[in-house]
C-alpha cells in the first residue's frame, strides 16, 4: 500500500515544493514504495513563483500515479480567468489576496488587462489549464478524505457543494464531533503555524508562503504517521525534516 503524502497551502513558494518533493523522491529511492501525493490547492498567489509550482505539480501528477490536485479557492480564480469566466468583482477579491503576484509571475501584461493576462498564459502555459482543469474537489482514500478547505457537517460527502469544500472555515473548524472521514485540509492558517491534529481533521495550512514551513501529512496503512515540514536556515539553504506534534 502507498504512502500518501497530503501538501498543504503551497502559495508559490516552489523553492520550499522542490524541496519537499525531492525528499519525497529520496525516500522512494531509498525503497519505500511509490508514494501518492494528494495536494491541497491554493498552489498559487501571495508568493512569487506560481508558475513554477503548477509546473512542478503537474510533473508530480505525471509521476506518481493516483495522485490528485484538489482545486483550492485561489486556484479557481486562476481556473476562472483562463475559462473567461472571471467575475469583476472575483477579479478584485483576487488581486486583493494576492493574485497580483501570480499574474505578474505569468505575464507582462498590466493589472487589470486580464484578457490580454489570460491570452498569454493560454498562449506560454497550455499545460496548465489542463492541470486545473482536471482537479478534483475532494478525494477518499481509506479513512482520509482530502479537501481544501473543509466540509459541511450533516451533509454527505457527495451532496457537499464545491463552495462549502473551497471555502469553507465557520461551522467546520468549530466542529467536535466525527465525521465519516477524518478530514484533511488546508485553508486556514493554524495558530501555532505548525500541523495541527484534532479528533475529527488534520489541518496543514501552515503559512508557508511568510513561514518557510510547507507541511505535508503522511499516512500510511491508513493511520497518520508523522509530518515532513520544511525549514530555512541562516544561510537560505531549505531543509525537510519529520515531525509529530
Amino acid at each position: 500500500m502507498s504512502d500518501i503524502y497530503a501538501i498543504g497551502d503551497i502559495h508559490g513558494r516552489a523553492d520550499l515544493l522542490e524541496a519537499l518533493l525531492g525528499h519525497i523522491a529520496a525516500i522512494q529511492r531509498a525503497g519505500s514504495s511509490q508514494p501518492v501525493i494528494m495536494f491541497l490547492g491554493d498552489l498559487i498567489d501571495r508568493g512569487p513563483r506560481s508558475p513554477e509550482v503548477l509546473d512542478l505539480v503537474s510533473s508530480a501528477l505525471d509521476r506518481y500515479p493516483g495522485s490528485r490536485l484538489v482545486l483550492g479557492n485561489h486556484d479557481h480564480y486562476l481556473r476562472s480567468l483562463l475559462r473567461d469566466e472571471l467575475a469583476e468583482d472575483d477579479a478584485t477579491n483576487w488581486m486583493d489576496w494576492g493574485g497580483v503576484a501570480t499574474v505578474s509571475a505569468y505575464s507582462r501584461q498590466p493589472v487589470p488587462n486580464f484578457t490580454g493576462i489570460a491570452t498569454e498564459i493560454r498562449e506560454r502555459f497550455p499545460h496548465h489549464i489542463g492541470l486545473l482543469n482536471g482537479a478534483v474537489t475532494h478525494e477518499v482514500a481509506g479513512s482520509f478524505c482530502f479537501v481544501h478547505a473543509g466540509v459541511r457537517p450533516g451533509v454527505p460527502l457527495a451532496a457537499q457543494t464545491d463552495y462549502d469544500l473551497r471555502w469553507i472555515r465557520a461551522g467546520f473548524l468549530d466542529h467536535v464531533e466525527q465525521f465519516d472521514h477524518i478530514v484533511v485540509h488546508g485553508h486556514t492558517i493554524t495558530n501555532s503555524l505548525w500541523p495541527e491534529i484534532y479528533q475529527n481533521r488534520i489541518a496543514l495550512d501552515t503559512a508557508a508562503y511568510r513561514t518557510g514551513r510547507l507541511s505535508a501529512a503522511v499516512i500510511r496503512h491508513d493511520r497518520l504517521s508523522h509530518f515532513l515540514c520544511t525549514g530555512i536556515a541562516a544561510n537560505g539553504g531549505i531543509s525537510v525534516e519529520e515531525w509529530m506534534s
